[in-house]
This record gives structure tokens, sequence and C-alpha cells, in this order.
């Protein structure tokens, strides 16, 4: 009996040890969401304050080609004289009364034309695709020791890639599912061809249709290149994960044609 008593002990203290140690994985669990959470909500603030200043910088360029289109319609009219209104102090009179003129008359000042106000530089803001129910920012996704950078809880567009509108390839990347850097492509396999995809641009908006999938290696980087048409291509994470280098093994890629 004693025997048997000594096991079951041994048997309760490795209960505490396996319930210490799951409670204070939760805890930490609980910490890095926590963490995670306040970390996104700052993210999408500055996206906000972005968005806020190409809004603004926009209607500021609307508002300063109107006023320099008024101004330049303004001083046309003002232009349109006739002969008669011509000052009279170019003009003189001889002693047998014959008019002529003094001083050449100076050609008449070309009318203004509007001051070009040149539009932001074009910038993709977001990214939706209905049938998914994706809506997400899309920032920069920078080239940092040779790879891009995915951006965390939002899209990435590959620097270096085609933006909207321009012809090539427009790539962009998201993470499917991670506990600190979000899951905005977590559907990514659910879009199907035909579906539509926008692209919000501080232009406009820009639409492409799905046309195909497919699932390449890792490391395989021919899915960014540009083709004879503009296209769309969105890159996630797919395939079997790699706790040593906190990768994995494949990416799901969706490309689109400009609609």
């Amino acid at each position: 009996m004693v025997g048997l008593r000594c096991r079951d002990v041994d048997r309760r203290r490795v209960g505490d040890a396996l319930t210490a140690v799951g409670l204070v994985a939760l805890i930490l669990i609980a910490l890095i969401w926590g963490r995670t959470e306040a970390e996104q909500v700052e993210v999408f603030r500055e996206l906000e304050r972005r968005d806020a200043r190409i809004a603004a910088t926009a209607t500021l360029a609307v508002v300063q080609t109107a006023v320099a289109a008024a101004v330049s319609t303004r001083d046309a009219s003002g232009l349109e004289r006739s002969p008669a209104a011509a000052p009279v102090r170019n003009q003189s009179v001889t002693p047998t009364g014959e008019v002529v003129q003094a001083h050449p008359t100076a050609s008449p000042r070309p009318a203004p034309s509007a001051t070009s106000t040149s539009r932001p530089s074009r910038e993709i803001l977001r990214i939706r695709a209905p049938s998914i129910g994706l809506e997400a920012p899309v920032v920069l996704s920078p080239i940092e020791n040779g790879e891009w950078v995915v951006p965390r809880f939002v899209a990435g567009h590959l620097q270096g890639t085609a933006l909207p509108g321009n012809g090539g390839n427009v790539v962009l990347s998201g993470h499917v599912q991670s506990l600190t850097s979000g899951n905005v492509f977590a559907r990514l396999e659910d879009l199907q061809n035909g579906a539509r995809v926008s692209l919000s641009t501080d232009l406009g908006e820009v639409d492409y249709v799905v046309a195909g999938r497919n699932v390449v290696p890792r490391d395989d980087l021919s899915v960014t290149r540009a083709g004879a048409r503009e296209e769309l291509t969105l890159i996630t994470c797919t395939g079997v994960f790699n706790p040593l280098t906190s990768d994995y093994s494949h990416r799901l890629v969706v490309w689109a044609f400009r609609a």
C-alpha cells in the first residue's frame, strides 16, 4: 500500500506540474494576444491618418485647379477689348488732324493657362474581395536583406512590382494565420475563378477578375514577373509550417487580370 500511495503522490505532483504549466501558457498567450490587439489598433489608426492626408491632398489639388481655371477665364475675358478702348496715351494728333501712333502698341499678353497641379502619386490604399469577405488596408512591403517584409495585420504591396493601371504585375502578399501578425489572407484559398477583386488607389478604383491559382515552393519568385497583360497576384503561405524557420513550405498564389 505504501508503494501505491507513493505512486499516487507522484501522479498528483505530475498533475499539479502540468496544471501549473498550462496556467503559465494561458497567461503568456493572453499577454501576447493583448499586446497584439493593442499594436493592431495602432496600425489601423496610423492608416486612417494616412488616408486622411491623401484625401486632404486630393481635395486641395481639386480646389487649386478650380481656382486656377477661374483666374485664367477672368484674365482671358479682360483682354477682349475693342480697338476704341485702347489707351489714349499711345496716340498723338498731327497739326493736320491726323491721328498717328506715338508708340508701338504692345502685343496682347496671352492668357495664363491654369496652374498645373500635380496629382498625388499613385498608391494602393485598400483591397476588396467581396466573395470572401476580404476588405483590408494595403501598405508598401519593402525589401530588407534581400527579402520582402510582409506587413502585420494588413496586405503588403511588394516593392518594385507594378502599380494599378500601369500594366505589369501588381503583387500583394499577406499572412494566412499568425497570432502576432494577423490573418488578412486567411480565406484566399476560397477565392474562385471569376470573382472580382478591387484595389482602391488615390486616383480611384481598379478592378480585376480572378483567373486561376497555384501552389509553388516558398522560394519561387517567378510568380512576381510581369506578363503581357496587366494582372494582380495575391500571395500567402500554405503547406507545412517549420518551427525552426518560422515559415511555411509553400505559397498559395491567386492571379487575376484587369477587368
